[in-house]
C-alpha cells in the first residue's frame, strides 16, 4: 500500500496540536499537498456518485481528522479510491447519526421559522409581518448555530470511534459542549457564511464549481472539528475510543506443520 503522506506533501508549518482555533488554517491547509488540485476534484467526483459517493466523502472526512489526530505534523493523507469500502464503512455511522439528529431537530426548525411569521400574520399590519420574517429569521440562525454545537460531538464520536454504542455518550458530548462551546459557536457562523461565499462563487464558474467548492467546504469542516477535539483534549477532555485495528492473522497452519515435521 503507498504511503498516503508521500513527496506531494510538502514539509510541516504547524506540527504541534492547536490549543487555540486557527479559522482561516482549515481552508488554507487543504492546499498545503502540492497535488491538491488532484486531491480536490476526486473528492469532488464523490458528489456525482449517487448515495454512495457522499458516504465515501464523509468516512474521508473523518479518516482526515484521525490522522491528524495521530500523526499532527503531516499533511492531510491522499484521497484514494483504493480504500473505497474502508472509507464507505467510516461514512456510514455519521451519516445514520446525523439522520436520526435531524428527524429530531428538523421539526424544531420549522416550528421556529413558521410560528413568528404566523402569530405576524394575524395582524393585518405589513410593519409587523415584516418584524416577524426578520424574528423567524433570527430564530432559524440561532437554531442553525444550537444544532451545529449538538450534531458536531455527536458525528465525530461516530467517524472517530465507528460505533453506535459509542456514539450516544450523553455525557461526554454534554462535556465536549461544555469545554469548547465557544469554539463550537464561533466555528459554525465562520463555516456558514464562508461556505456560502464559496458555494456562490461556484455557482458564478458556470454550475461546475459548485463541486469543488462544496469538497472544499467539507475538507475545511474537517480540520476545523480537528482542531476543536485538540482543543477538548487538551483542556483534559476524554478522548474518543478510535476503533482498532484488524488483528493479523495467526500463522498457526505454519507451527503445526514444523511441529510434525520435527517429530518425524
Amino acid at each position: 500500500m503507498s504511503n498516503p503522506y508521500d513527496a506531494t506533501s510538502t514539509p510541516s508549518s504547524n506540527d504541534e496540536r492547536p490549543i487555540k482555533m486557527q479559522y482561516w488554517r482549515s481552508y488554507s491547509y487543504v492546499f498545503e499537498r502540492k497535488d491538491w488540485m488532484a486531491n480536490l476534484l476526486l473528492c469532488s467526483v464523490c458528489f456525482l456518485i449517487p448515495v454512495i459517493g457522499p458516504l465515501i466523502l464523509m468516512g474521508y472526512q473523518f479518516k482526515v481528522i484521525e490522522d491528524l489526530h495521530k500523526h499532527p505534523g503531516q499533511k492531510m493523507p491522499k484521497f484514494d479510491f483504493s480504500q473505497f469500502s474502508e472509507l464507505l464503512s467510516r461514512g456510514i455511522y455519521p451519516f445514520v447519526v446525523s439522520l436520526i439528529l435531524q428527524l429530531v431537530l428538523t421539526p424544531l426548525c420549522l416550528i421556529l421559522w413558521f410560528l413568528p411569521m404566523l402569530f405576524a400574520g394575524m395582524f393585518e399590519n405589513e410593519a409587523i409581518l415584516i418584524l416577524g420574517i426578520f424574528v423567524s429569521f433570527i430564530l432559524i440562525l440561532v437554531a442553525s448555530v444550537l444544532g451545529g454545537m449538538i450534531t458536531g460531538p455527536f458525528l465525530l464520536r461516530a467517524g472517530l470511534s465507528q460505533s453506535f454504542g459509542e456514539t450516544f455518550n450523553f455525557g461526554w458530548i454534554l462535556h465536549f459542549m461544555r469545554m469548547v462551546w465557544i469554539e463550537e459557536i464561533v466555528s459554525t457562523l465562520f463555516f456558514m457564511f464562508s461556505s456560502m461565499l464559496l458555494v456562490m462563487v461556484g455557482l458564478l464558474l458556470c454550475f461546475v464549481g459548485v463541486y469543488p467548492a462544496a469538497a472544499l467546504c467539507m475538507l475545511a469542516h474537517a480540520q476545523m472539528t480537528y482542531q476543536q477535539y485538540e482543543i477538548f483534549l487538551a483542556r483534559g477532555g476524554e478522548p474518543i475510543p478510535l476503533k482498532s485495528p484488524p488483528a493479523a492473522p495467526v500463522a498457526t497452519l505454519d507451527h503445526e506443520t514444523t511441529a510434525t515435521d520435527e517429530s518425524k
